[in-house]
């Protein structure tokens, strides 16, 4: 039966419009699927991670620090606490944008109020930047919470009143120090906040130290996250002794001991980790660092019998170098299988923890 040029075209219409509507229906159905999920997730929280900084160098702009909040019947605290600081205003500013920040409006006023501490997991600018050259204008009685050497290194080469003014507790009084003591495995309470830290030692291309902090929520005892600054694999990282002789400290593996229980009874929620550089780096150009097989091998270590698929691992300090971000994921991936529930933080996206 032959069609007339009318009856042609309205089949033509006809059809497209099917086609429109199935596109449509598949759209609501994916969106209401993923705003379904985000719900949940957000829902079943006890933590809020904003990333203000994921990158472990050259742009200034995205380095490593991550605002960490408490979580409440699905909202988050408005207080905060930065763990590290090599990028603030920036990434307050992004958070803003993307109304990651509750009611916040203005940066000046939000890192002046709403910021109550820095964990500094050690001196590399990197990490403390943006918490440096913020620190003219910030709000006196924060505390910056560390392990006594990068107090130290703060105090000696940033706070010495020729690299920048002394705002510390010796000079302009805007600081208190929290000195952590490693050896202390009784968490410590941190000022105008409902958190608790603990500290534990890394390796940094050895001798010198980074430091890991175990933030725990002060009335809710089964939940807690691990960041970690800066690490190089226990099996690389050696202290140089007298007569051309190294020692091992594996302050991973004495961590990974200390926190296996809170894995077990499913209080530890997240592990915030560095993946450096992809598989092809040589290890004598690890500069204290992990590569995807380094950090698995890590893992399996705290894995051992117990599972960790509720655990997140967040992967931080990726060097922007072309491509390393989709590499580092796929060959982590590729090597933990099933294992582990791997999560790429990005600058301007929130994390439910």
């Amino acid at each position: 039966m032959l069609l007339t040029k009318k009856q042609q075209i309205l089949i033509v219409t006809l059809t497209s419009l099917i086609m429109l509507s199935a596109v449509v229906i598949t759209v609501v159905l994916l969106t209401t699927k993923s705003d379904s999920s985000s719900s949940k997730e957000q829902t079943s929280a006890t933590f809020y991670v904003v990333p203000l900084g994921t990158e472990g160098g050259l742009d200034e702009s995205d380095l490593s620090s991550y605002l960490l909040t408490s979580v409440n019947a699905g909202q988050p605290n408005v207080v905060y606490i930065a763990l590290d600081g090599g990028t603030i205003r920036h990434g307050v500013d992004v958070a803003i944008q993307q109304k990651l920040l509750q009611s916040a409006t203005d940066t000046e006023t939000f890192i002046r109020d709403q910021i109550k501490a820095y964990l500094v997991s050690h001196g590399h600018l990197d990490h403390l930047g943006g918490f440096l050259l913020n620190s003219p204008n910030d709000k006196a009685g924060k505390s910056i919470v560390a392990m006594n050497e990068t107090i130290n290194i703060i105090q000696q080469h940033y706070f010495n009143g020729q690299a920048w003014a002394d705002f510390g507790a010796q000079g302009l009084k805007t600081y208190d120090y929290q000195i952590l003591d490693p050896t202390n495995n009784i968490s410590q309470p941190i000022a105008n906040t409902d958190f608790n830290v603990r500290l534990f030692r890394l390796c940094h291309t050895c001798p010198y130290l980074s430091s890991a902090f175990l933030v725990s929520r002060r009335n809710v005892s089964t939940a807690s996250i691990l960041y970690l600054g800066d690490t190089g694999p226990d099996d690389i990282e050696k202290i140089p002794l007298p007569n051309n002789q190294t020692s091992t400290p594996r302050y991973l593996e004495q961590m990974w001991k200390e926190v296996a229980p809170l894995v077990v009874n499913g209080e530890l929620k997240a592990i915030f980790i560095e993946v450096s550089y992809v598989n092809d780096r040589p290890d004598n150009l690890l500069f204290g660092h992990l590569t995807p097989k380094w950090l698995l091998k890590e893992l399996r270590v705290l894995k051992s019998s117990r599972s960790m698929k509720n655990v997140k691992i967040v992967v931080t300090h990726i060097k922007p170098e072309k491509g390393a971000r989709e590499t580092i994921m796929k060959q982590l991936k590729e090597g933990g299988g099933d294992d582990f529930t791997f999560v790429l933080p990005e600058q301007g996206e929130a994390i439910w923890i």
